[in-house]
Formats: structure tokens, C-alpha cells, sequence
């Protein structure tokens, strides 16, 4: 169902409650909305073509009539146009939509001791229909969107009857007041097209929201909340909607103690969509990933090349070999690595860059027999890692650009040379660290959009504490 109601749900992907600055922000352009429409009349033709309408029965002078087996052969695509209206949601309207409907009638005509009866098929065709709708686009109780059908209109400007079989000068009788009939059954706030139109929002298109993404499991831990801050606010040419745009921690989902801040101005509206991401949803996931101890590992051998962890290695480089007083005091055995951030890492966006920065502890264990493990060095580091970004399949990917990564002794039981730190940091930590944010990198994070609307001719800016996304959109069905 998800398809049926484009020219709202397009709208919904995602003025900003006083109290709070959105983590994420779109804006819905009238171009955007004009291709839903387009989008939703394909869909709409598909939906009336078929269509049954009910039998109608009813009699004119001296002949009773019974129209039976209707159906709509075809639809023809009416001109549209769409409007946003302040505070309430878009305006839809059409001009020029026909219709083709095929039936069966019988008749029977009294008058006096004549009696007549006959049957046959008849074929209609209702051109100049003009039809109107609102959409009211607001948000309910918990955040999530709302859409709602209001005051349908349709009117029919002509309605041609041809009869097939029987005899014409009776049909002449009747035909005028089926015609009136068929117009009814078509035109009016109950007719054909206003029930259908309501159907497409009232019923399909609010079950397209329920499927709009508005919090997203990420690795099972963390909850992204993507919903409404305030109901959505309506200009001449595009709509925006304000989101919260924070990761909580899945079994504990309170507000981080800090703010988003404010989102980078733009008056563009060339593109489809346009999507303001804060770096704010990843400093919350940071927070809560640094409180619930998910930034913290042992680094082992089984996570760098064969052996680097070893103590003693007579054919090749291990940390034994390289710092002597390892392999001296713990022949013979593996080190483990404990790594912790000791501060919540910190992603700033500015000036093209996206930079995030962390600090945490190195704490080093050599194994000992029976699974004990030995205390002896401890090192803080510092990194402050360049990543690029990219968009792809609706979701945010990034790459680890540079990761220079410093450290200093905090803590020894044994001597460390200049040359360990640098054989430390070169061929383990950054052997270690950086694939692994790479992984999470290859992950994506994931865009609140429906999975039948994909971005095409994508662009990315990096600014001041914020990534914008401008984009067109295409609808696959």
C-alpha cells in the first residue's frame, strides 16, 4: 500500500517547536509534489479502470429501467495542480478527467395495454470531470504523521449515452434521466472519484505512515528517533517538517543533557527534497554509547596480523621484540590490549570537514598461565579522524579519510621507548582502529524514507554542524 497515497507520504519524510531545535529537518518542494501528483493520477487511473459501480434502478413517465454490470473501461488522465495551503496541508485539484463506462439496462414499458420490454448494453462517456481535495497534514499524540481527506468535490461537465439493441425511441424516454443518474454516481462529494480519492488517503495512505520509519534500531542497541517535534509548516513553494533527530539507548531511551545546534540556513528549492542532518544525532549516539560502556574492547591477536601481540618471536615483528622489557619480563606469551574512551567522541561538521574527535585509555595485559592476565603499561590517546561522506540507497555512508592518533605514557611498570609508542600506535592501534571504523562506516545510517521512493541526482553539503542532502526523487512502485 505504500504507493497509493505518494503525494502525502512524499511529503511526510521527514515551524520547529519553540522550546526545542530539530536534529533533523526536510523540506518538500512544489516540484516534488507536482511529480506525486503525476505519481498518484497513474495510480488513481489504475485503481478507477475496473471499477464496479453498483446497479441503479429507477423509472421515467411510463418506463421502469434497471443498469446493471457497470464497470470503468477507461480513465483519462486530467491536468493537475497542487497548492500548499498555511497551517493545513496541501490543496489538490484536476480539470479534464474522463471516464468510459460500459453496462447492461432492460426496461419495461407500460402504458395502457401496450407492453414492451427489451434489454441491452449501453456505453457512457463523462468528460469535463473537475475534481478537488484537501489533505490535511498534521501529527498525532506520539509524533507520527497524520494525513486526512477533506471536503471532496467532483464535478462531471457532459455525460454521452450510446445504446446498443432495442428499440431507440423508448431508450429516448429514459435516457436523459440515466444520464443525470450516471453523472451522480460519478461527480458529487459521494460519487465515484470523491470515494476513491478518499480511500487513497483516509485508508491507503494512512497505512503508507504506518510504515514510515520514525524510530530505527540501529546494531540492536540504540533507538533513532525520527519524529515529529511539531506539526509540519506550509510556504508558497515547498513544506518542511521538523524531526527530533536523537539516538537514545534502546532499553533506556532518555533525552541526551545537551542540545541540538541551530541547522544551516538555505532558501534553495531547485531540488526535490532537501534533508538537514545535525551532527547532533550522532553526538547522542556517542553519549549514550560512552554511558551504556559499548566504547570499550580487548583487543587481542585474533584482531591484528598473525602474532604482533606475541612477547617473543625470534623470526619476525611482535611487540616483545620491538619494547625488550615486554618480551624480558613475559617471555613466551600474548599481550591484550584494553580499550575504553575515557570522553564521549564528538563529530563536528564545518568548513567541508567532517572531523570526529575521541580520547581514551590503552591499558595493557601480558596473559598469564591458568588465564590470569598481568597489569603493566597504561597509555592515553588522542585521535581526531577526518571521514568523507556519501549518500547511497537513502542512507549516509562514510570512510575514514586520516587518523592520526597520538599517545603518552600514563601509567608503566616497564620502560617504553619512543620507537614502542610509534610501533604501538602505526602497527596496532591504527591496524585495529581503523578498519573498524570503517565497518561502522559501511554500515550507513539510515534516512527516514518509505522503501518505494528512491534519491536520484543527489547532492551533499558539509556545513557548520550540519550535512544537507538535496535531492530529486523517483518512485519505483
Amino acid at each position: 500500500m505504500q504507493q497509493v497515497c505518494l503525494l502525502t507520504v512524499v511529503s511526510l519524510f521527514v515551524t520547529s517547536a519553540q522550546c526545542k531545535t530539530p536534529g533533523l529537518q526536510t523540506r518538500i518542494t512544489d516540484r516534488a509534489l507536482e511529480y506525486a501528483t503525476e505519481v498518484a493520477l497513474d495510480i488513481l487511473s489504475k485503481q478507477v479502470t475496473g471499477q464496479q459501480i453498483p446497479d441503479q434502478h429507477g423509472q421515467s413517465g411510463d418506463v421502469k429501467f434497471d443498469i446493471t454490470g457497470m464497470n470503468v473501461k477507461q480513465f483519462t488522465k486530467p491536468s493537475s495542480r497542487v497548492s500548499l495551503i498555511q497551517n493545513v496541508g496541501l490543496s489538490w485539484s484536476t480539470s479534464g478527467t474522463g471516464l468510459a463506462i460500459h453496462g447492461d439496462f432492460k426496461y419495461k414499458y407500460r402504458k395502457g395495454i401496450i407492453k414492451i420490454s427489451d434489454h441491452g448494453s449501453f456505453d457512457l462517456k463523462a468528460n469535463g470531470i473537475n475534481f478537488q481535495i484537501k489533505i490535511e497534514i498534521g501529527m498525532d499524540g506520539t509524533g507520527r504523521p497524520t494525513m486526512k481527506a477533506v471536503g471532496c468535490s467532483c464535478n462531471v461537465g457532459s455525460a454521452d449515452i450510446k445504446f446498443h439493441g432495442g428499440a431507440a425511441w423508448i431508450y429516448n424516454l429514459f435516457s436523459g434521466q440515466l444520464g443525470n443518474k450516471l453523472k451522480d454516481m460519478v461527480g458529487g462529494g459521494n460519487g465515484l472519484l470523491c470515494k476513491q480519492l478518499n480511500t487513497l488517503i483516509d485508508v491507503n495512505g494512512m497505512k503508507s505512515l504506518q510504515k514510515l520509519p520514525v524510530t530505527v534500531q540501529i546494531a540492536k542497541r540504540f533507538l533513532l528517533d525520527y519524529r515529529f517535534l511539531s506539526k509540519p509548516s506550509f510556504q508558497t513553494k515547498f513544506m518542511e517538517t521538523y524531526h527530533k533527530g536523537e539516538v537514545y539507548w534502546n532499553a533506556v531511551p532518555v533525552d541526551a543533557p545537551f542540545a541540538a545546534p541551530p541547522l544551516l540556513k538555505s532558501s534553495d528549492t531547485s531540488r526535490m527534497m532537501y534533508i538537514w542532518l545535525s551532527d547532533y544525532v550522532f553526538n547522542t549516539m556517542s553519549y549514550n554509547a560512552l554511558k551504556y560502556n559499548q566504547l570499550q574492547y580487548n583487543v587481542t591477536n585474533k584482531d591484528l596480523p598473525s602474532g604482533v601481540l606475541n612477547t617473543t618471536c625470534p623470526q619476525s615483528t611482535c611487540i616483545g621484540k620491538i619494547i625488550k622489557a615486554i618480551g624480558t619480563k613475559f617471555p613466551n606469551t600474548t599481550v591484550m590490549l584494553y580499550m575504553k574512551s575515557t570522553s564521549m567522541p564528538n563529530m563536528t561538521v564545518q568548513n567541508g570537514s567532517t572531523v570526529v574527535n575521541a580520547a581514551g585509555d590503552i591499558v595493557f595485559f601480558a596473559q598469564q598461565p591458568g588465564g590470569k592476565y598481568t597489569y603493566f603499561l597504561t597509555l592515553s590517546a588522542t585521535m581526531s579522524t577526518t571521514i568523507s561522506l556519501m549518500i547511497q540507497n537513502e542512507k549516509v555512508f562514510a570512510k575514514v579519510l586520516k587518523l592520526p592518533i597520538s599517545v603518552t605514557v600514563k601509567d608503566s611498570k616497564i620502560p617504553v621507548s619512543p620507537e614502542g609508542l610509534n610501533f604501538i600506535v602505526k602497527g596496532i592501534v591504527s591496524v585495529f582502529v581503523e578498519p573498524k571504523l570503517n565497518e561502522l562506516g559501511a554500515a550507513g545510517f539510515p534516512l527516514p524514507v518509505i522503501n518505494s521512493v528512491h534519491f536520484t541526482n543527489t547532492q551533499l553539503t558539509v556545513a557548520k554542524d550540519t550535512l544537507l542532502i538535496a535531492t530529486d526523487l523517483k518512485y519505483s512502485g
